[in-house]
């Protein structure tokens, strides 16, 4: 046992107040327990006097206790902004611990896709799109977390889907910076341009096994992501191309359609869905995917059978059947609060998908979740 002389600690001690850790003599022998009150300042001056001590690891334990105790409750939207600032932070800087840093980043991803999907998804769906400039750490981060929910999906393991979740954050890092300049960009890319976009597959690739990076099923989807099974894709258009660099490329192009550019608006899901399963001919990851978002997604805005425009914040036990918050009443006025309804009710059917320039209504989204 480490004992630290009371006098050290003084200041943690209110009289009056219980004892947040024992008092102890010279030998450790317990003269006051945890929970005792001093009684008063006196009482305390006697104690210093007699040159009391405390337990260090007993004092260090509490001090921890008090200190989470008074930390402010992060819930999803705080713990995803804060995932967002360090995969921002490992992206641009790319430090030597980048696999380590990676790896914590996808933990803490997982989980959060894993406990809150519906939140995941509207957070994509309802993501400030006039930041161009951040577009490839906002679009790597976005894929990470549909990655993740898509090979939930499928079923595949743990370690396929963290494999899969690491290489959609990791896919562009060698050119994150030039992702943002494309997006505020309102002229096709120049020469320079499409070659770091035709090379960046094999580069961050490259750029992963020199930070750690020894995992094949990674390094293949990110080197792989943008080939095509008929050999039309880059860089190397091959023909037999990874599982997981399939998924991520479905992925990488549903995400980017729903994401706006300053030379174009970003496409609403249903017609991204519709773009994408058209293009991969009905392919089983593409299905999967598409399957996740569903008809009326977290985030999209709708119409109901009684007049009010809601926004969509959880899905349902049906498709067509998700819950709403209502943003609007029945006379297109907004409401003070939102007001949740379910849309099982055939008053509150949704009745059609409402474009996001129609909605003048905003209000914060934390709000729209009070058990957040």
């Amino acid at each position: 046992m480490q004992l630290l002389p009371l006098q050290e600690v003084a200041n943690q001690i209110k009289p009056g107040f219980p004892l947040a850790w024992g008092i102890r003599d010279g030998n450790g022998k317990l003269l006051l327990a945890r929970g005792h009150k001093v009684a008063d300042a006196a009482m305390l001056n006697t104690l210093l006097a007699r040159g009391m001590f405390v337990d260090a690891a007993e004092m260090r334990a509490a001090l921890a206790a008090s200190t989470a105790a008074a930390r402010p409750r992060e819930g999803f939207f705080g713990r995803w902004r804060l995932s967002s600032g360090r995969l921002n932070t490992l992206l641009t800087t790319s430090p030597a611990e980048l696999r380590k840093a990676l790896d914590e980043v996808v933990e803490v991803l997982i989980a959060l896709a894993d406990r809150y999907p519906d939140k995941v998804l509207f957070q994509i769906l309802r993501h400030d799109q006039t930041r161009l400039q951040s577009y490839g750490v906002s679009h790597s981060l976005h894929c990470a977390a549909v990655c993740c929910l898509t090979g939930k999906r499928m079923g595949w393991d743990d370690n396929q889907r963290r494999m899969l979740v690491g290489a959609a954050m990791s896919m562009n890092l060698s050119m994150i910076e030039l992702q943002g300049r494309l997006a505020v960009q309102a002229t096709p890319p120049t020469p320079e341009q499409r070659a770091a976009i035709n090379e960046h597959p094999i580069r961050s690739a490259e750029m992963l096994a020199a930070a750690g990076v020894t995992d094949p099923l990674w390094l293949d989807a990110v080197e792989q992501h943008h080939e095509l099974t008929d050999g039309t894709g880059y860089p190397k258009r091959l023909t037999d191309v990874a599982e997981l660099a399939q998924a991520l490329h479905y992925v990488d192009v549903f995400t980017a359609k729903i994401s706006a550019r300053s030379s174009r608006l970003a496409l609403t899901p249903n017609v991204a869905a519709r773009e994408i399963f058209t293009g991969s001919a009905g392919h089983p990851l593409a299905a999967a995917l598409i399957k996740e978002f569903g008809i009326y997604p977290p985030g999209c805005f709708v119409r109901l059978a009684s007049g009010e425009i809601a926004i969509v914040v959880q899905r349902g036990q049906s498709v067509n059947t998700p819950v709403v918050a209502c943003l609007t009443n029945t006379a297109g006025q907004p409401m003070m609060k939102p007001l949740r309804r379910e849309t099982t009710d055939k008053a509150n059917a949704i009745v059609a998908l409402v474009a996001d320039a129609d909605v003048m209504v905003r209000v914060p989204w934390e709000t729209l979740y009070p058990d957040d």
